[in-house]
């Protein structure tokens, strides 16, 4: 792999299997960082290389960081291309609202998907939340509150339906493998569709709005340093149009196991801190949510 300087008839060597998508109008190619972008069998050498991939990892190896192209690679045999297109999407239509990282392209080689896109700058706010003061923590909570009203406030249109980006099947982790909670569930009764299917016993109308689904601290990307902005909101794997309380619940249940975000400081965000970013609902949604999740982990 080499930049454009060095090397400016770049091949990128794919499988007889492989199947690939760039886009030539993207920062990378218009800035001529490279002719071309690394092959599959490059990332997976740098991973290897790095100690970081092993066979264990194939569904979901880590990330691969070129910072020389200014090029993160997520890939894997759990990366879809139904994800690529969805970020793609939302940077689009969230453009000057939300900071979404720019697709260069994708490639489906040897069993896994590998996204291309550009390299934020940053650090999780999973990694930086222990060290901020409260008028930090408050101030990325301002700013995460006008991003979740701007993809919530996306119209769905001309179809009323429940699912993924394109009417495909929901991708929320708990309804994996289960075409029949999945859906896509289609039609003015899309959400009470869902109810039935999930057993979500809720008896309020909710409105479906597009979701994130997996809004929580390692998937918010913040600047380093002293009063830190949002830099990017990044895994729209589980993104689609839900009602709109799913957000919320889903969002108080993720958790993580890092040191760096131990029990404490997760119930300090999901109590002090994420009601300032998403409206909480109240225990006669809760609860039943809460039901269906426990009955299908």
């Amino acid at each position: 792999m080499a930049t454009n300087d060095s090397t400016p008839e770049l091949k990128v060597c794919l499988t007889s299997t492989a199947t690939a998508k760039v886009f030539p109008q993207s920062s990378f190619f218009q800035e001529r960082r490279a002719s071309a972008l690394p092959s599959p069998a490059e990332i997976r050498a740098l991973n290897v290389a790095s100690g970081h991939e092993k066979a264990e990892s194939w569904n979901r190896p880590p990330p691969v960081i070129v910072p020389s192209l200014g090029l993160a690679v997520k890939y894997g045999a759990d990366v879809t291309i139904a994800e690529v297109e969805t970020q793609v999407l939302m940077r689009e239509l969230l453009q000057g609202r939300v900071p979404v990282p720019e697709v260069f392209g994708w490639v489906q080689d040897g069993g896994q998907v590998f996204m291309y896109m550009s390299l934020v700058e940053g650090d999780t706010l999973q990694a930086r939340f222990r060290t901020l003061s409260k008028s930090e923590r408050q101030a990325v909570c301002m700013e995460l509150r006008s991003m979740v009203d701007a993809w919530r406030a996306l119209a769905q249109e001309p179809d009323t339906y429940i699912g993924s980006v394109g009417k495909r099947p929901l991708n929320d982790i708990y309804v994996t493998g289960k075409p029949k909670l999945a859906g896509p569930f289609l039609g003015a009764d899309a959400v009470q569709k869902l109810h039935d299917a999930c057993g979500i016993e809720i008896s309020e109308h909710f409105p479906i709005t597009f979701t994130h689904n997996d809004l929580c601290p390692p998937n918010i990307m913040v600047s380093r340093g002293p009063n830190p902005k949002v830099v990017a909101i990044i895994d729209w794997a589980q993104s689609g149009w839900y009602p709109s309380y799913w957000e919320y619940c889903k969002a108080r249940q993720v958790g993580s196991t890092s040191d760096e975000f131990d029990s404490a400081l997760q119930e300090e965000w999901h109590i002090s801190y994420l009601p300032r970013v998403i409206d909480m609902e109240g225990d006669s949604v809760h609860h039943p949510w809460l039901y269906f999740l426990l009955a299908n982990i």
